[in-house]
């Protein structure tokens, strides 16, 4: 992630990027919440990667593709706003 300069954003954590390394949090059925936000979710920080207060740019990093991501047919998760 990046800041709309395509600057990394300072953050405490100095998290700049979630991976398969990151200890992810697993919810029961086995899915992952990832929470984009500026302040720490309470109770949520494993899955937290720290964004600007302002407008960022997502990026998604895929190594040694598979053919649903090569030929286009993978459908990223979408990006879900919350309250």
């Amino acid at each position: 992630m990046s800041d709309a300069n395509n600057d990394f954003v300072k953050n405490p954590l100095n998290r700049y990027a979630l991976n398969d390394r990151s200890r992810l949090v697993q919810n029961p059925d086995g899915s992952i919440d990832i929470y984009l936000q500026n302040t720490a979710p309470t109770g949520q920080e494993s899955n937290w990667l720290p964004a600007p207060t302002g407008k960022f740019i997502l990026w998604l990093r895929v190594y040694m593709p598979g053919v649903a991501i090569l030929d286009g047919s993978y459908q990223v998760p979408p990006v879900v706003k919350m309250k």
